[in-house]
This record gives structure tokens, C-alpha cells and sequence, in this order.
């Protein structure tokens, strides 16, 4: 599931839907607070990913079950630079480069992307890529147009996520 933190913030989670909803709302509080206190300036990708990870590894260590989540938190840095921020279900971090993956079969989908990604890809490319990722791991077809896709869109004035259409899938795909 993909949903958007604050203007320039990305959310994505995997596993259990109710506790990476509760993640992403309680993510979506603590930015717009720090915004409203602070300055818009201060919501920082990293200081989210941080957050997420501090709660998560309390939840691992004090509490009887741990989440049964994987997050990734995506943000837009000033001027050309991005991060990606995956945080697992004991609160680990793992600052990533280029290309990260969670949920299921994360490793076999990371190792493929690696293989046939070394550099930025323009959107049709990456989605094509991607989609051959999961397809070698499921072993069987899949449409872009039938995913939850989002980009976070730089040259966007104000708000930077956008959630893909269906039309706009089908377009990337031809």
C-alpha cells in the first residue's frame, strides 16, 4: 500500500494492513505537528524514517508481538537528490540506493533489480523493469495497469506525490 506522509514524503507498507495504517497515520501526525510547530523545512525524510524506526524497535523489543510490518519511507531532497529509507519489523533502518523493495519475496525481486538496474531510468523503463522483477519471482503475467503505483514528481508545484491512473498506466505500458 503507497500513500503520501506529506508533500515531499512517500509511505509504502507491507504485512499487516491495520498496523502499517496506524504507522502511516501516526507518520502523517508527527509530520504535520513538527511542520505546524517548526517549519515546513524541518519535515525531513530522514527525521520520519528515524521516528518509524524508534517505535518499531520499542514495539520489537518491549512489547509480546512484534509488528508484522515492513515500511519504506521516500522523500525528495533539495535539488536532485532522494532517499529511501526501509524499515523492518525490529525497527532496523537501511538507508537505500536507487532501488528498494519490501514484503514477500524481497530479496529475490532486490537481487533482480540490481542485475538489470545501474543507473536512473526514466518512469516507462523502471515500471518495465519492475514489473519483470515480479514477474520472475511469481512466474507468471502481470499488468501495470491492475498496480498501486505512486511517483513522487519534482517539477510538481506543491504537492509531489502522485498516485498513477489507470489510463496513465496503460499509456507507460504501450
Amino acid at each position: 500500500k503507497i500513500s503520501e506522509i506529506y508533500d515531499h514524503i512517500a509511505f509504502a507498507g507491507a504485512g499487516k494492513y491495520s498496523e502499517f495504517e496506524n504507522l502511516r497515520k501516526a507518520g502523517i501526525r508527527h509530520a504535520d505537528m513538527k511542520g505546524y510547530l517548526y517549519s515546513r523545512e524541518d519535515v525531513t525524510t530522514k527525521s520520519l524514517a528515524n521516528a518509524y524506526s524508534q517505535s518499531m524497535g520499542t514495539i520489537f523489543s518491549q512489547e509480546i508481538k512484534p509488528l508484522e510490518v515492513e515500511i519504506l519511507v521516500v522523500g525528495l531532497g533539495e535539488h536532485d537528490t532522494n532517499e529511501m529509507y526501509r524499515i523492518s519489523f525490529d525497527g532496523s533502518i537501511f538507508d537505500e540506493r536507487l532501488v528498494a523493495v519490501i514484503g514477500g519475496r524481497s530479496e529475490a525481486i532486490m537481487t533482480h533489480l540490481k542485475q538489470h538496474i545501474d543507473g536512473r531510468r526514466p518512469l516507462a523503463a523502471a515500471l518495465k523493469e519492475g514489473l519483470e522483477a515480479l514477474e520472475s519471482v511469481g512466474h507468471q503475467g502481470l499488468l501495470l495497469q491492475n498496480m498501486e503505483i505512486a511517483v513522487l514528481d519534482r517539477r510538481r508545484p506543491g504537492r509531489k506525490f502522485k498516485r498513477l491512473s489507470q489510463a496513465e498506466l496503460i499509456e507507460l505500458s504501450g
